[in-house]
């Protein structure tokens, strides 16, 4: 009996999970989620979006694409953050850094930050162990390279 239970728990566990995310699709889904975060999604944050996952997945425009597509069909379904940084916390710090970068630049992509959009990087901060401190310092470089092309030159 005892070895039939043994053989239960390692039969059950190496199973796999039901509803694995990848990391490509957890980081298409938190820019998602930051675009749609103010209930609108701008034609700015929408290119701002596209531009930032070809270059944090490195994935080609229609790799991106088929996420995006995923990512929307699966978009009723999120009950929370967690399940996508799940798969994202145990990255190197300087990749989570650069997921949170990410998040700032398309909240600033349309030229203002809503307090929604704000809200959810936090929390993304927070399920990624990312410091306070670090999370200023990544939302004011997103603002300044924002700025910049405003600027004469």
């Amino acid at each position: 009996m005892l070895e039939q239970l043994k053989q239960w728990f390692v039969t059950d566990q190496t199973q796999p999970a039901p509803s694995t995310t990848s990391k490509e699709l957890a980081i298409t889904a938190l820019l998602g989620e930051v675009m749609m975060a103010d209930g609108q999604a701008s034609r700015e944050e929408q290119q701002q979006l596209e531009h930032l996952l070809i270059r944090l997945t490195q994935q080609s425009a229609a790799t991106v694409q088929q996420l995006l597509a995923e990512y929307k069909s699966r978009q009723d379904q999120v009950v929370s953050l967690y399940e996508f940084t799940a798969e994202l916390k145990n990255l190197p710090i300087a990749e989570r850094e650069d997921i949170l970068y990410a998040l700032w630049a398309v909240a600033f992509s349309d030229g203002q930050v809503d307090p929604q959009e704000e809200g959810v990087i936090r929390q993304v901060a927070d399920l990624l162990y990312i410091p306070h401190s670090r999370f200023i310092w990544l939302k004011h470089q997103a603002q300044k390279k924002q700025d910049t092309p405003h600027q004469p030159g």
